[in-house]
């Protein structure tokens, strides 16, 4: 895959000697959905803002499809779509109206538009309100309304700030269904606080404190890193040995029908529970349930905020 956002060592220190972010390393390929989270107050929105040539680095590079974007600002304009945290709008432009502009922008014209148009909108199941004006809209449908906006603007790299923040769940499952799909052919970068979220859409998540990364991987991998219980689920075609084993272990299970779950305090250490087991009699089944991604990264800021 291409890489089509690379952040390498960038620090951005105020001259009230803040430092906003600290020597941030982070890239986005193309085809991948990647997360930012962390506290607020972390540093998310300033990494967007610099990413976005909004904000300049106090040191570090920044690369779009390989161009500093400090040398070639432009490249911004080409390549990037972005979708704020807080709503700004036109409250007295419609729905169609705001991303027609935004189109128009982009020096897309005639049948071009009207077809691209139609696209964005169905994409967000935004059809019902298309001819309603900014004003006469909810905070989601404003939001919905400038995520239009960016995939107006977006060629190579689509940034995201909370973007399902104050949409409601019929919409926001929705956009994490297209957004899923979008991802094929673009690089998707995402700041959110909604753990479901990023697990849905991520595939890897870089977690910012106090302005620095702290670990990075995918949610799956971020879970299983921090060792928490996990659970599993197995079926054998002898449960009375698989019964005394548990006894023996003095292991706490249930079964239902055919299938038994116990916890463990870690992967590995299910995983060669399980080899015993199956030693007893063969196992027919079997699945293992990572870790809750929300509790793992709770987990995570709470020591961190615990060391500071």
């Amino acid at each position: 895959m291409e890489e089509v956002l690379n952040v390498a060592n960038v620090s951005k220190i105020y001259p009230s000697g803040k430092k906003a972010n600290d020597g941030i390393n982070l890239k986005v390929e193309d085809g991948e959905i990647v997360g930012i989270i962390g506290p607020n107050g972390a540093g998310k929105t300033t990494l967007l803002r610099q990413a976005l040539g909004l904000l300049k680095p106090t040191g570090g590079v920044i690369s779009i499809l390989g161009e500093d974007i400090s040398l070639n600002p432009l490249i911004i304009k080409k390549e990037v779509g972005y979708a704020p945290q807080y709503p700004l709008y036109f409250p007295s432009l419609t729905v169609e109206e705001t991303i027609g502009f935004a189109l128009r922008l982009r020096g897309i014209k005639g049948e071009s538009l009207t077809r691209k148009l139609s696209e964005i909108i169905d994409f967000l199941n935004l059809g019902k309100v298309k001819k309603y004006y900014g004003y006469q809209l909810s905070p989601g449908l404003i939001k919905l309304m400038l995520i239009g906006v960016a995939l107006a603007q977006v060629n190579r790299l689509l940034i995201l700030d909370e973007p399902t923040s104050m949409i409601d769940i019929v919409n926001k499952t929705h956009l994490w269904e297209k957004l899923s799909q979008f991802k094929n052919n673009k690089a998707i970068l995402i700041a959110s606080h909604d753990m479901n979220e990023v697990k849905r859409l991520c595939d890897r998540v870089y977690v910012i404190v106090d302005g620095k990364i702290i670990v990075e991987g995918s949610p799956t991998e971020i879970s299983f890193l921090l060792k928490l219980p996990c659970e599993i689920k197995f079926s054998s075609l002898d449960n009375e040995h698989i019964r005394k084993f548990f006894e023996d272990k003095h292991v706490e299970y249930t079964l239902e029908g055919m299938v038994f779950t116990f916890s463990v305090d870690t992967l590995s250490l299910g995983i060669d529970m399980v080899k015993q087991v199956n030693d007893i009699t063969p196992i027919n089944y079997i699945q293992f349930e990572a870790p809750l991604f929300e509790a793992a990264v709770r987990k995570l800021l709470e020591g961190k905020n615990g060391k500071n």
